[in-house]
């Protein structure tokens, strides 16, 4: 341990909140007790501008070598913060922070029990930083083309997004047109246009703009490399290409899956999916070739189908519309969330569609050419009610892409349980993938309606961009570091990482070993954990680190 560590300490009590609980003017006497704490101050806004300009003075007049912050959550002002220590002269990483907002005053309502642990907290943050250790950074080249598979509307307007960042990018698609599934849908809500006329509109950008390549008949083979240089190699038609890309997004769409039978009954003439019932609409030329007395029922297979319900509601809407016929929905728990879904189903009900709530699946029976539906209405008390239609639409099941399991492995990203990408983490970074550089948009990985999908479309395009803004990007060098002297290239870390960071290296042209990727690395540390030799270090949760919090922790216990 250096004997010339300088400290500091910084308490924030967010506004006076956490006094409530916490004793700060006794923490701050306690702290001033430990000899390598140079420095204790308490603020009450450290996330404000003001407030940070007179932290950083604080460290370079103070001579501050390792900074303690006592705070909220790091994932909310951790890198704000290591922004101030670099500005004053401190490396970046030679910070480290207690969370005593969420952990200790938000968890714990007996002030007693919030400010003890508050205490512990800060404690252990200080015997963290006496091993912290600085890590450098550098800058790395990377490829500013971006590939993006999958031609439907959120593949396109994704293209269209990059394009207006100035990013050259490729788009695949593996049938002979773009468009996806918007060329099958009958109605779009809502948007004012058709979906004939949104993707005729998309496609006319597409074709204008410079910087993007379509490749249709086309798929992905095989993608080596990591983020910021990929290699991808790509079939179009007969010829195989090999191009490289600095990121690669996802917008492949899902699958959906018709009943093979419907409560015992064969799909027929007057038993259709949704997928069926929009070709009918958008073939009928006359009113009168829609069929009068029409419906719905949902949450059979998928109750928690968001796209199910949409797709309900959007072609009972515009049926009721063209032909102002008899519409009836059968549903148990309709999913109507998101921006303008409540208003759908308001003007469904307005225009005279109606809704029966069941919990037993209803009977239906067919005689005659006639549909015949019996089912029990919940908010009617259970009462019993049979009705009957010109013709059933049932619900189809989302699936995942049928080329999903090839490129999950192809490509090292995770499935979730149904098959579908898995997001890296759902709530903070919902377009990413377990690889850095690797993105997802619309349906590959989540039950997203139109808007929401051309909303994840941006996302991802701008995740994408700030990967690749700059021809050199700025990456920590050997924040986790393999030993080559104790490294045995038993290959379990590049077994374990989910991020797809380790690779082969030959050290000397002889011995063999681990190497970690910089920018591909995102710090987890669970390579350090499973190296059976010790070899792998992370200079973020070093053992010495770990060991002198557990330390302080037990003297508690």
């Amino acid at each position: 341990m250096d004997n010339g560590l300088r400290l500091g300490v910084f308490l924030c009590d967010c506004g006076g909140t956490l006094s409530k609980a916490i004793d700060f003017s006794a923490i701050k006497a306690e702290l001033e007790k430990i000899s390598d704490v140079t420095y204790v101050s308490i603020s009450h806004d450290l996330c404000l501008e003001r407030a940070r300009k007179v932290m950083q003075e604080d460290i370079k007049d103070k001579g501050i070598n390792r900074v303690v912050v006592a705070a909220c959550s790091p994932e909310l002002h951790e890198n704000g913060f290591m922004n101030i220590i670099q500005a004053a002269g401190v490396n970046r990483y030679l910070l480290s922070m207690a969370n005593i907002r969420e952990q200790c005053f938000w968890a714990h309502p007996d002030k007693g029990k919030a400010a003890k642990k508050a205490m512990n907290q800060i404690g252990t943050a200080i015997d963290r930083a006496r091993f912290l250790e600085p890590v450098e950074q550098t800058k790395i080249s990377v490829n500013r083309d971006v590939l993006v598979i999958g031609g439907g509307i959120t593949g396109i307007a994704t293209v269209i997004e990059l394009s207006n960042l100035n990013l050259k990018t490729t788009l695949i698609e593996k049938k002979t047109a773009l468009g996806g599934k918007l060329n099958q849908f009958a109605n779009l809500y809502p948007v004012r246009v058709t979906p004939g006329e949104l993707l005729a509109a998309k496609l006319k950008q597409v074709t204008e703009r410079q910087n993007i390549d379509v490749l249709t008949s086309a798929e992905l083979i095989d993608v080596s490399g990591q983020a910021g240089n990929f290699t991808a190699k790509i079939r179009s038609g007969k010829k195989e290409l090999v191009r490289n890309f600095g990121a690669i997004i996802f917008a492949t769409g899902c699958d959906s899956q018709s009943p093979g039978q419907i409560y015992g009954l064969e799909p027929s003439n007057n038993i259709v999916t949704q997928s069926q019932l929009e070709e009918m609409i958008k073939s009928s030329s006359k009113v009168e070739e829609i069929p009068q007395s029409i419906c719905f029922i949902t949450d059979t297979s998928d109750k928690h189908s968001r796209v199910s319900s949409f797709s309900v509601l959007e072609n009972a809407l515009g049926i009721k519309e063209k032909s102002g016929g008899e519409v009836c929905v059968l549903c148990q728990s309709l999913q109507i969330d998101g921006a303008g879904l409540e208003r759908l189903y308001r003007d469904c009900r307005n225009k005279g569609v109606l809704f029966i709530k069941f919990d037993i699946p209803p009977k239906i029976l067919k005689q005659d050419g006639e549909i015949r539906i019996e089912v029990e209405d919940v908010l009617m008390s259970g009462e019993r009610l049979t009705l009957s239609c010109d013709l059933l639409v049932v619900e189809e099941t989302s699936m995942p892409p049928l080329d999903s399991k090839v490129l999950s492995s192809t490509l090292n990203i995770g499935l979730d349980a149904r098959g579908f990408y898995q997001e890296n983490n759902v709530h903070l970074y919902p377009v990413a993938s377990n690889r850095e550089g690797i993105f997802f948009a619309g349906n590959c990985h989540a039950d997203l309606d139109l808007m929401r999908a051309l909303t994840e479309a941006s996302n991802a395009a701008l995740s994408a961009y700030q990967l690749l803004a700059q021809e050199k990007i700025t990456v920590e060098a050997e924040k986790t570091m393999v030993d080559p002297d104790k490294c045995r290239f038993c290959l379990t870390c590049i077994r374990a990482c989910p991020h797809h960071a380790i690779q082969e290296f030959r050290v000397n042209h002889e011995k063999m070993v681990a190497q970690i990727v910089d920018l591909a690395c995102q710090g987890c540390g669970i390579c350090a954990v499973v190296c059976p030799a010790k070899a792998i270090k992370s200079k973020d949760w070093s053992d010495e680190q770990i060991l002198a919090e557990l330390e302080l922790l037990g003297e508690h216990v």
